[in-house]
């Protein structure tokens, strides 16, 4: 389930990331930005005349949305590598089966020699 999470913010992540970065360059600089590639106006005829004000706002809840989303993913993939570390160690306190033993059968011991007196 953690994993799924991870996943559909990973996507939603990397949507916002494209969105953020077409909107920064759609905006005006000294130069026009990318609003200029498209021809004149094109981005006043999309968004109308306050094409500056509904950029910088889209922006700013843009660039919200991606920190938000770097913290949820942070603390996501920290608590899987906890759980993963977890279980981990747990594997690790499993002693491991000693050759020639079958799951619930165990081997006796073999018997030691005799102690030779002198």
């Amino acid at each position: 389930m953690l994993n799924l999470l991870i996943g559909f913010f990973w996507i939603l992540y990397l949507f916002i990331c494209l969105l953020l970065v077409f909107i920064i360059l759609m905006q005006r600089s000294r130069q026009e930005g990318l609003g200029a590639a498209f021809g004149s106006s094109v981005t006043e005829a999309i968004f109308g005349a306050q094409t500056s004000s509904v950029l910088i706002k889209a922006t700013a809840w843009l660039a919200g949305m991606f920190f938000t989303l770097a913290i949820i993913l942070a603390f996501l993939l920290g608590q899987r590598e906890l759980a993963r570390s977890s279980v981990q160690k747990r594997l690790r306190a499993i002693p491991p089966p000693v050759a020639g033993e079958t799951q619930g059968q165990k081997s006796l011991p073999s018997p030691q020699p005799a102690d030779k007196k002198r």
